[in-house]
């Protein structure tokens, strides 16, 4: 038996809030959890809707079906087979939004890139290979991916600030399992934020977040 691959183009979906024009200083890309829809997802977000903002959630490439063979729909962003091949394809997804959004914003429109869950993982691999100065990183509920480069990220974002944010009562993860992650994740520039929450986007650590960004 012999394996191939070929280049096929595919039909890809993200979902926004806000008005994107020359007068757009802020962009933000949130990517999703394993299990999520974009739709949803992009939905806790809604709260920092504002002029000149501007909120982009890519939706995972791999859809299927939460529970058996129908109902809720789910989508994630690599599963282990063929994973380099799924990296390829989603860094160079968030890269073509990316693109099609600058185009149109401010020539100086900051970008803040978000991970949750699994979108933890994606959005990291992302940013070691985006041609773009990433102003903040956050990473939400989830770890950066297994083999990040942190030397490679360090050269090519120097001055971004970096945020990790858990909630205290994660079914996922718990306090000591953080901690342990805690001394094994060597950023420079970075800040830890607990809430008292479990796995999902708190909107009350997302607003006061938005305030330490700006």
């Amino acid at each position: 038996m012999k394996e191939h691959s070929i280049k096929i183009e595919k039909t890809a979906h993200y979902y926004s809030i806000g008005e994107l024009n020359k007068q757009t200083n802020e962009l933000w890309i949130v990517c999703h959890g394993y299990g999520q829809l974009a739709s949803f997802f992009i939905d806790k977000f809604k709260e920092l809707n504002k002029d000149n903002r501007y909120i982009v959630a890519p939706e995972g490439l791999n859809k299927f079906y939460l529970h058996g063979f129908d109902g809720r729909v789910g989508a994630n962003w690599m599963t282990k087979e063929k994973r380099l091949d799924e990296i390829n394809d989603y860094c160079l997804f968030i890269e073509q939004i990316t693109d099609t959004i600058k185009e149109k914003a401010n020539p100086k429109c900051k970008i803040i890139s978000l991970g949750f869950s699994q979108g933890t993982s994606t959005i990291s691999r992302w940013l070691l290979r985006t041609k773009y100065k990433i102003d903040s990183l956050i990473l939400w509920g989830g770890k950066i991916a297994y083999d990040f480069d942190f030397k490679n990220y360090k050269q090519k974002h120097p001055k971004t600030k970096n945020f990790i944010i858990f909630g205290t009562k994660d079914q996922f993860y718990s306090m000591d399992n953080i901690n342990e992650y805690r001394k094994k994740t060597s950023f420079d520039n970075v800040k830890w934020i607990n809430y008292s929450g479990g796995h999902t986007i708190d909107e009350q650590t997302l607003k006061k977040l938005v305030h330490e960004i700006d």
